[in-house]
C-alpha cells in the first residue's frame, strides 16, 4: 500500500509541474503569479495552487503526517516542511519531482516553521530544543545547526532577498500581550527592534527595502497590513482596514512586488466572547472561516477575498519562486515529461 501511495504522489507531482509549466508557457504568468497554499481540513498533507484570478491548479500530495508549514527552495524543485510523521514535529525536505524525502532534524522537541534562504544555502526554523521557541539556522542538507536567538517566543523567520538578514517577531518581555518585529543578521548578530505588532507575522518585500506587518489596532484604528522600511520609518498602509477582531496571518509578498497575499480570519462575536472569557478555542474552529486575500501593494483599499474553488480553507501561503515560473520548457522536454508521466501511470497499475 505504501508503494502505491508513493507512485500516486509521484504522478500527482508530475501532473502539477506540467500544469504549471503549460500555464506559464501559454503566457498566463505575464498577467498573474501563482500562490501555493496548505489547506485546512484535509489532514494538511497536500499543497494546492491558485493564481491571482482565482484559478485553481492541480494539487500536490506531500506525504504522511500532519504538515504544519512549508517553504520552497529558490528553484522550486524542493519543499522544506514541518511534519509530525515520526511523532515529534521535525523538518523534512521533499523533491516534488521524485517524491524522495529526507528528514533534516531529529531532536525530541518541536522543530517547525522552516524558511529557505533566497540564496538556497540555509534553512532557518523555530525550535524549542533549548527550552524556548527560538530561531535556528542549518545548511540546506541539515548540517551545521546554529542557534541565532536567545529570547524565546519567536515566530517564523523571514529572509531578506539578499539572504544577509532575518526579520521575525517575538513576544514582548515587558508586557503580557503584544509582540515586536526585530531584525538581525543571518549570523544572529546586530539584533534591532523595528516596530510594535499585534500579530506574530512579517514578510520582506522583494526589493529588500520594506517589511510587511500588522501594527497594534489602537495605533491605526483597525487591523491591516502595513509596511515599514528597514530603518524603522516611513510606515505605509498596504491593505484595507478591518474592524472587529480580525486575524491577519501568513502575509507573503509576490516575487515582482505587485501583490501581497494573506489569510484573513474575521472572528464571530460569539467566538470573541468565548475568547474574552478565557476559553480555549481549537485552532480548527478559530480559523474555520479563514479566506485568502490578495491586495495590490499600491492600493490601500484592496484586499478582497479570493474565492477558492472546492471550499478549501487556506492555512499557510507561499508564492511560487520566480526562478521556477520563468522557465519555459522546450517542446522536447515537454514530450520527455509526458513520456515519464505515461511510464509512471503504467507501472502503477
Amino acid at each position: 500500500m505504501r508503494m502505491k501511495n508513493t507512485r500516486t504522489c509521484v504522478i500527482l507531482g508530475m501532473v502539477l509541474l506540467l500544469s504549471i509549466s503549460l500555464f506559464v508557457n501559454s503566457g498566463g504568468a505575464a498577467a498573474t503569479e501563482i500562490i501555493s497554499f496548505l489547506p485546512r481540513g484535509n489532514g494538511e498533507r497536500s499543497i494546492h495552487f491558485i493564481d491571482t484570478q482565482g484559478t485553481l491548479l492541480q494539487g500536490l500530495m506531500v506525504g504522511p503526517g500532519r504538515m504544519g508549514s512549508f517553504s520552497w527552495s529558490p528553484d522550486g524543485r524542493l519543499i522544506a516542511h514541518g511534519s509530525n510523521q515520526d511523532g515529534d514535529p521535525d523538518i523534512y525536505v521533499r523533491d516534488v519531482r521524485t517524491n524522495v524525502e529526507r528528514q533534516l532534524t531529529f531532536h525530541d522537541s518541536r522543530d517547525v516553521w522552516p524558511a529557505w534562504s533566497p540564496n538556497g544555502k540555509w534553512i532557518a526554523f523555530i525550535s524549542e530544543r533549548d527550552g524556548e521557541m527560538d530561531i535556528y539556522r542549518m545548511d540546506a542538507d541539515g548540517a551545521n545547526v546554529k542557534r541565532l536567538t536567545n529570547r524565546g517566543g519567536c515566530k517564523r523567520p523571514a529572509w531578506s532577498p539578499d539572504s544577509q538578514s532575518i526579520a521575525f517577531s517575538a513576544k514582548r518581555k515587558d508586557a503580557e500581550i503584544g509582540s515586536f518585529i526585530f531584525l538581525m543578521s543571518a549570523e544572529g548578530k546586530g539584533l534591532k527592534p523595528l516596530a510594535d505588532t499585534s500579530s506574530g507575522v512579517c514578510a520582506w518585500s522583494p526589493d529588500g527595502k520594506e517589511i510587511a506587518f500588522v501594527p497594534p489596532t489602537d495605533a491605526v484604528g483597525g487591523f491591516a497590513l502595513f509596511s515599514i522600511d528597514i530603518g524603522g520609518k516611513n510606515m505605509r498602509q498596504l491593505t484595507r482596514l478591518y474592524e472587529g477582531l480580525a486575524l491577519i496571518t501568513s502575509p507573503v509578498w509576490s516575487p515582482r512586488g505587485k501583490w501581497i497575499a494573506y489569510i484573513l480570519t474575521e472572528t464571530p462575536e460569539e467566538l470573541v466572547q468565548r475568547l474574552l472569557g478565557g476559553a480555549r478555542v481549537p485552532a480548527d474552529e478559530l480559523f474555520a472561516n479563514s479566506v485568502l486575500c490578495i491586495a495590490k501593494t499600491d492600493d490601500i483599499g484592496g484586499g478582497d477575498p479570493i474565492e477558492v474553488p472546492g471550499g478549501l480553507v487556506p492555512g499557510h501561503l507561499e508564492w511560487m519562486p520566480q526562478e521556477f515560473l520563468s522557465v519555459s520548457p522546450s517542446a522536447e522536454k515537454r514530450i520527455t515529461f509526458w513520456g515519464a508521466l505515461k511510464q509512471a501511470e503504467d507501472t502503477s497499475k
